[in-house]
């Protein structure tokens, strides 16, 4: 699946994708997992409560 894990770590080192925004909603879609949204972001993945 594209983007993968690589290109969603470049984008978010680069300032291109955002935590929670962005990068929540990469994990809530199954880009990356809840383990991977820590690594990113050093902070858990709290999944969210109103309708995408």
């Amino acid at each position: 699946m594209w983007p993968d894990k690589g290109t969603i770590k470049l984008l978010y080192r680069w300032g291109a994708c955002t935590a929670p925004t962005t990068i929540e909603w990469y994990t809530a879609n199954g880009f990356i997992t809840e383990a991977d949204y820590k690594e990113l972001t050093g902070n858990d993945y709290t999944a969210s409560t109103k309708e995408d």
